[in-house]
C-alpha cells in the first residue's frame, strides 16, 4: 500500500503540471457521478420507454455522442478523484459503474461479466487502500490527522 501511495502522490505532481489539471480538479467528484448518472438514465430509459421511443434515444444518446462525453468523464473524474483527497468516494463510483453495467438484470455477456469482475475487484482494492494508514497522505509526503 505504501508503493501505491508514493505512485499516487508522483500522479498527483505530474498532473499539477498540467494547466487543465486546475481547471479540472473542483469538478472530479461532478465528472465522476455526473457520467454515471447519464449512464445509468440511458439504460433505465432504455429499459422503461416503448420501443418507438429508441429513435429519439439514439439521437439523444448517440447521435448527439452524450454516452462517449459520459464514458470519457467518468474516466477523467476516476483519475482526479485517484489522485485528490476524495479518493474515498471512487470505489463506490468503481462498484456504481459495474452496478450500471449489469443493470436492466437480463441477458450479460462474457465481455459484459469480465468488465464487472474488473470494476468490483478495483473498487475492492481501493477500498482496502482508503482504509489503510497510507490513503491519509497529503501531496507533501507526510500524514495528515483529522480530529
Amino acid at each position: 500500500m505504501q508503493q501505491f501511495s508514493v505512485v499516487l502522490q508522483e500522479t498527483r505532481k505530474w498532473f499539477q503540471s498540467f494547466r487543465l489539471y486546475g481547471v479540472l480538479a473542483p469538478f472530479e467528484l461532478h465528472l465522476l457521478f455526473g457520467a454515471l448518472g447519464i449512464q445509468f438514465l440511458h439504460k433505465l430509459l432504455i429499459a422503461i420507454l416503448p420501443i418507438s421511443s429508441y429513435h429519439a434515444l439514439s439521437v439523444i444518446f448517440v447521435t448527439i455522442p452524450l454516452l462517449v462525453i459520459a464514458h470519457y468523464a467518468f474516466w477523467i473524474g476516476a483519475w482526479l478523484t485517484l489522485v485528490s483527497s476524495n479518493v474515498k468516494y471512487l470505489p463506490y463510483a468503481l462498484w456504481i459503474n459495474a452496478f450500471i453495467i449489469l443493470f436492466p438484470f437480463t441477458s450479460i455477456g462474457l465481455s459484459g461479466l469480465v468488465k464487472v469482475l474488473v470494476y468490483v475487484g478495483m473498487g475492492y482494492v481501493l477500498f482496502r487502500y482508503t482504509a489503510s494508514k497510507y490513503a491519509n497522505i497529503s501531496s507533501s509526503g507526510r500524514e495528515t490527522h483529522k480530529l
